[in-house]
């Protein structure tokens, strides 16, 4: 006997069929974040150290001394070396006191490198997976004289570190400097890394898009920069990604739908007021509008919620298309943004 399956039933199962196709597909696509980098391959990362090399010639020896080392650091020295000016601003340079001390507390947080390459080298790889095309920068190390504003500098396919600016928050040039002290809590050794990511989301945003303009455009690219993090670095906590501590962490975590209706009701995200932005992108204390118990950027943190939320409901959408991503209200609506 045959048997014959009803029509109807092919029509009431046919689309649940399908739904259950299409969530099993979706639950198998892994997260950015959890990419498979079992098969990529880079060079290990080596951070060459301009400040071993400088700080341990003798000062009056400096153009012999310095001579087997000009090609390895031609990034930093240039053509300037061959002249008599250039000479003596390198002779000034590693002869300044703040400089001498600042290079010795250095050698003693810093004595070596292996465990920062190793992360760096695993950072890469993931580097590498998301942007197969993008060049991996070498990697120096110097003493930058406390230049808190730029710790990490990018040009061309060369990267510097200022190891001088990650000797822990309370160290004593940091005050004596005037660095105010919410900013000395992420110049520790375990930030590095995670500057080092910010500096290229940074870089890679600035390539493809003009400046953002409303507060929901800065929240989104905050967001992304954040997000990128999270692929390159996924075994860092998130509080080391966004510089909180563990408190402020909490605290955004426990209002995060409280800040977000602020916004909302006070019709914000579309606003371009600058100095009204600033107050919830900008680096502070804490964010004013808020409690002195808020930390700062929040609307940066609330625009990293909105991202995961857009790629984890779109999970189609590559890194490099949300990267490449201008339209900050289309991420919004995408991401079903619904904070409690």
């Amino acid at each position: 006997m045959k048997f014959s399956f009803p029509r109807v039933w092919l029509l009431v199962l046919t689309p649940f069929l399908l739904f259950c196709f299409l969530s099993i597909t979706h639950c198998s696509r892994r997260p950015h974040y959890q990419a498979d980098i079992s098969d990529v391959e880079i060079d290990p990362i080596q951070i060459s150290r301009y400040e071993e090399v400088l700080f341990n010639i003798n000062p009056f020896r400096l153009r012999e001394e310095i001579d087997p080392h000009i090609e390895e650091f031609r990034f930093f020295l240039g053509e300037d070396i061959e002249t008599p000016m250039g000479q003596q601003q390198l002779y000034d340079y590693i002869t300044d006191p703040l400089l001498i001390e600042l290079y010795h507390d250095t050698k003693e947080v810093w004595p070596h490198l292996n465990s920062l390459e190793s992360s760096l080298t695993k950072a890469f790889r993931y580097y590498r997976y998301h942007f197969p095309e993008e060049n991996i920068p070498r990697i120096y190390s110097y003493i930058s004289g406390l230049d808190y504003e730029m710790p990490i500098k990018h040009a061309g396919n060369h990267l510097i570190i200022g190891l001088d600016m990650y000797l822990g928050e309370d160290y004593i040039n940091y005050g004596r400097v005037g660095i105010p002290k919410y900013q000395t809590l992420r110049m520790t050794p375990d930030f590095v890394e995670v500057d080092v990511m910010k500096i290229l989301a940074e870089e890679y945003l600035q390539k493809t898009e003009q400046g953002p303009e409303t507060l929901l455009d800065f929240m989104i690219y905050e967001g992304r920069v954040l997000y990128f993090v999270d692929c390159m670095l996924p075994e860092f906590a998130d509080s080391l990604k966004v510089a909180y501590s563990d408190i402020q962490n909490r605290w955004m975590q426990n209002n995060q739908g409280m800040v977000w209706s602020y916004f909302l009701d006070n019709d914000l995200i579309y606003d371009t007021d600058r100095q009204m932005i600033n107050k919830f992108i900008g680096d502070a204390p804490f964010t004013a509008p808020f409690s002195r118990n808020s930390p700062p950027r929040t609307a940066a943190w609330i625009g990293w919620q909105i991202v995961r939320e857009y790629m984890r409901r779109n999970p189609g959408v590559t890194l490099g298309e949300l990267m490449a991503e201008t339209d900050s209200r289309k991420i919004l609506n995408l991401s079903r943004f619904r904070p409690r």
